[in-house]
């Protein structure tokens, strides 16, 4: 109110007072929002001044990068961009200041609070001599926007960043090791392992020494894309340039277990103690996770053992991943033992876990299950189907909500003990409950199983049209499935259908699978046929010679470089 009514009276203000004034306005402006703007209209006014020859210079930089973080704090990148196009102008042209360092931080930091990082990007890159203004960034200026991509998980944020480290390396900036552990650290998110091979290489190159960080990075990455050669090569390395830790040892581990080397990663557990690490429970559920998967389930309770030995609290993802492994070798009773064991020390049974218990259950009931030629009608004796849903049971009780999978494992179960009744309660419930439990490809197959060897084709029939209706379309599994369910009711015809609508020349009856890309395959022409030989028609033969027939074009059977197999 003094200074804009005196800059056209007797008294002008000077230079001091419009600096005095903004700052004023500036540090009272988190009380009142609008005052930053009436610290701008001051420099604007100012300007004018300087125009008319009634100050002698432009304001102090101090004004300008006040009222700039007044605009970061209100995300107006917009005006904070035309304050400093008019700085770059300079004192000739549109008389204000031109700006240094701090001016350009200032606008970087409202672009980024106003999430206009590739704008930030492209000023950061001009920088120097951008508008002519040589002012040189800092390893605190690519800190500020290399920040903000890497805390973005855009596609393509990954890419920007190790664009500014190149950019660093041209300006002769060193960045520090922190700073390519963090780009590093941004590949591998994106499950980018090449780029973040070549910023490593690069680290190298540049002679910037790689910590443990760096190390456990990059052999994180490759343990999400299973390059365990990799990650072993990166372990030794990290021994020689670097200190191993416990999370180099488990990220190692983790590579091996997605690559099946169980024994690699037992051996690995073995050089952690003798090395004195800190043991924790996600070494020991990574060795039990690698047992796992390599079906070594007697392994897999050793290292349980052992974890008490060493005196590491097994948690529920260590129980879970020895479940796994017994479920993975048809050792679903020891499954439940573990449970049990739980139960007993007072955990608290997760999704999870019951997840990994039905999973063993329904394996070892399609282990019961004796596999016939072309038709399945065999089922689980032991009735495994009751102790799975005795589970999913014992979970709603206890207020542990089923996911899809604790549904399609149960169903699977069911499918195994030819319980389609049971299999269709299940779907229903799965389709009136919350959308995460809406049935998939997976559930449906199995429910469509369960009617195939009961030979339920109408129920069978009608789980397909209803996975179609729910637009999910099915694969060869789940094509061979009705298939089965034809066969075992005796509708050759309707099998016959299936077959033609898969080779593509059908009447599109079952939605024909060609053109989604779905084929028939050997189990596909074994039902089909066995299916067309129990029929009394007296078109069979000639139906069977023509399905054998469009196998061998296919190349599904008789094929070329092969020789004839028991299928055949």
């Amino acid at each position: 109110e003094m200074i804009v009514p005196s800059s056209i009276g007797s008294i002008r203000p000077q230079e001091e007072d419009y600096k005095l004034a903004i700052l004023a306005l500036c540090r009272n402006s988190k009380y009142e929002k609008t005052l930053w703007k009436k610290a701008l209209q001051l420099i604007y006014v100012s300007a004018a001044a300087v125009d008319r020859g009634d100050l002698i210079k432009t304001l102090d930089i101090i004004a300008y990068n006040a009222v700039l973080q007044c605009m970061e704090h209100d995300r107006r990148y917009e005006d904070a961009l035309n304050l400093l196009d008019l700085m770059e102008e300079g004192e000739q042209i549109s008389y204000h200041t031109l700006p240094n360092l701090a001016t350009y931080h200032h606008v970087l930091d409202t672009l980024i609070a106003s999430n206009q990082n590739s704008e930030a990007v492209e000023i950061l890159l001009s920088l120097p001599g951008r508008n002519g203004i040589n002012v040189a960034p800092t390893i605190y200026s690519y800190e500020i926007v290399m920040s903000a991509l890497l805390r973005k998980k855009g596609r393509e944020d990954w890419r920007r960043a190790v664009e500014l480290l190149d950019s660093m390396y041209e300006l002769k900036i060193t960045p520090p090791t922190v700073m390519f552990n963090r780009v590093i650290a941004a590949c591998g998110k994106a499950k980018q392992l090449r780029a973040a091979e070549d910023v490593f290489r690069k680290m190298r190159s540049r002679k910037i020494s790689p910590d443990t960080v760096t190390f456990n990075s990059l052999i994180s990455i490759c343990a999400g894309t299973g390059r365990a050669k990799d990650a072993l090569r990166l372990f030794d390395l990290c021994k020689k340039e670097a200190e191993v830790d416990i999370i180099t040892y488990t990220n190692t581990i983790r590579a091996c277990a997605k690559a099946k080397m169980s024994r690699r990663a037992i051996q690995l557990l073995e050089d952690a103690k003798n090395n004195n690490a800190p043991l924790d429970a996600f070494i020991f559920t990574a060795v039990i996770d690698a047992c796992a998967k390599s079906r070594m389930w007697r392994d897999a309770l050793k290292v349980l053992d052992d974890m008490k030995k060493n005196n590491v609290l097994a948690n529920e993802y260590s129980y879970s991943a020895a479940i796994t492994a017994c479920g993975n070798c048809g050792q679903w009773e020891r499954a439940l033992e573990l449970m049990d064991e739980m139960k007993e020390r007072d955990m608290r049974i997760s999704t999870i876990v019951y997840n990994a218990a039905i999973g063993a259950i329904a394996k070892g009931a399609r282990r019961n299950v004796n596999q016939s030629l072309g038709i399945d009608i065999s089922t689980d004796k032991q009735e495994l189907w009751t102790k799975a849903v005795e589970l999913i049971d014992e979970m709603k009780s206890n207020r542990v909500w089923p996911d899809i999978y604790t549904y399609s494992s149960v169903i699977s179960a069911c499918a195994a003990g030819g319980r389609y009744e049971e299999a269709l309660k299940l779907i229903k419930e799965m389709r009136g409950g919350s959308p995460r439990v809406r049935p998939n490809k997976i559930a449906y197959t199995g429910a469509i199983a369960a009617c195939a060897r009961s030979g339920e084709y109408s129920h069978a029939l009608q789980l397909f049209v209803n996975m179609q209706a729910d637009g999910i379309q099915g694969d060869v599994v789940a094509y061979n499935a009705l298939v089965s369910a034809f066969a075992n009711s005796g509708q050759s015809e309707l099998a016959f259908d299936i077959w033609n609508d898969l080779c593509g020349k059908g009447k599109g009856r079952f939605n024909s699978g060609s053109s989604a890309g779905v084929s028939p395959d050997i189990i596909t022409l074994t039902s089909v046929v066995a299916s067309l030989e129990r029929a009394e028609e007296e078109e069979q033969l000639e139906k069977i010679d023509q399905v054998f027939a469009d196998a061998v074009e296919r190349q599904i059977v008789l094929r070329s470089d092969s020789i004839d197999t028991a299928w055949e």
